[in-house]
């Protein structure tokens, strides 16, 4: 076999690999338990853990802040450029994405972060792109989200892009779900999730 055709057989397996992954069925949803907060956090001042689960060889750790500026390639053709949140957008939803083993962040992940409102039953959906900021990589976006109230959330991770090593091939090799709650009133936070680790 030539080493074109071994590489064109490769590539065609990846590519069969990856759908047959992100087609993979979500595990039964397991709800966040909850923890009251002593006093409600501002995450205009500093950002507030919203909850930490490991799962699948994968630590999810999110966080909610204050919308920020961000400079993004935009537009077709893209161009770099500062990006400013909308004045609706009071929230930046972050989302840490870690190998607990070598105790690295976890890079080519395709995330989306899921958040229903129990009160009004609406939900806002966003892609989390990746983002690099104080915190390092990380996913992040900026989101008006859906009012006061109390929100169940979901964030689906799917399989990262990257090569492995075949004794971590099946590492990380389906898309990996968490579920978060958080609660919000007059705008600040009074009550997350307890962390699973």
């Amino acid at each position: 076999m030539s080493h074109l055709t071994q590489t064109i057989w490769a590539v065609a397996l990846s590519a069969a690999c990856a759908t047959a992954w992100s087609q993979a069925a979500p595990a039964p949803p397991v709800k966040a338990q909850v923890k009251a907060l002593a006093v409600a956090a501002d995450h205009v001042k500093k950002a507030v853990l919203i909850g930490r689960v490991a799962t699948s060889g994968m630590v999810l750790q999110l966080e909610l802040e204050g919308a920020e500026a961000m400079w993004m390639a935009m537009g077709t053709p893209p161009v770099w450029g500062a990006h400013s949140p909308a004045a609706d957008e009071r929230y930046h939803v972050e989302l840490k994405l870690d190998d607990p083993k070598t105790k690295t962040r976890i890079p080519y992940a395709n995330v989306t972060f899921e958040a229903t409102n129990a009160s009004t039953g609406k939900t806002s959906t966003l892609i989390l792109p990746p983002m690099w900021g104080s915190s390092g990589l990380h996913y992040s976006a900026n989101s008006a989200l859906l009012g006061d109230g109390a929100y169940d959330a979901r964030v689906k991770v799917d399989v990262p892009t990257f090569q492995r090593e075949l004794t971590d091939k099946d590492l990380w090799s389906k898309p990996v779900y968490a579920n978060f709650h958080f609660k919000l009133m007059n705008g600040k936070l009074t009550e997350v999730s307890v962390p699973s680790r």
